[in-house]
Parts: structure tokens; C-alpha cells; sequence
């Protein structure tokens, strides 16, 4: 990720894959348990276990997020 912004890229995790939408699905379950009281492990394991379903589904399917259209440059 560091490459890509020293270089002015979008960053991979960022583009078309399911990369950071199933990390933000898996956190958030660990965030809303810990906000909940509880600190138990399991809950460390249904958030990482969301997340990798969210991205195995993604690339068996083929589902991708939205991107953002490139950078139109005007030449004047």
C-alpha cells in the first residue's frame, strides 16, 4: 500500500476487488462486541470468518465493488 501511494496509485486493496469491505465487515463485528462489554475470542473468530467468506465469495462469483472514474485531465 505504501508503494502505491509513494508512486500516486490508487492502492490495490482500495480498486475493484473485495479487499477492504470484507476487513471492514470482520472488524466491525470485533468492534461492536468490544463496545458490547465482551471480550470473549469467539467473536475474534465470527469477524475473521465473515471476512473470509465475504472475500472467497467475492472471487468465486466474481462480485467486485464500485470504482471511481478516473481522472479526467483537460488539455488546454
Amino acid at each position: 500500500m505504501l508503494r502505491d501511494v509513494l508512486l500516486r496509485e490508487v492502492p490495490i486493496v482500495l480498486r475493484s476487488e473485495l479487499y477492504a469491505v470484507p476487513a471492514v465487515a470482520g472488524a466491525s463485528v470485533v468492534a461492536i462486541a468490544h463496545a458490547a462489554g465482551s471480550d470473549r475470542a469467539a467473536y475474534a473468530l465470527v469477524g475473521a470468518a465473515l471476512c473470509l467468506g465475504i472475500r472467497l465469495i467475492g472471487m468465486r462469483y466474481g462480485v467486485t465493488v464500485p470504482t471511481a472514474p478516473e481522472d479526467r485531465r483537460l488539455d488546454r
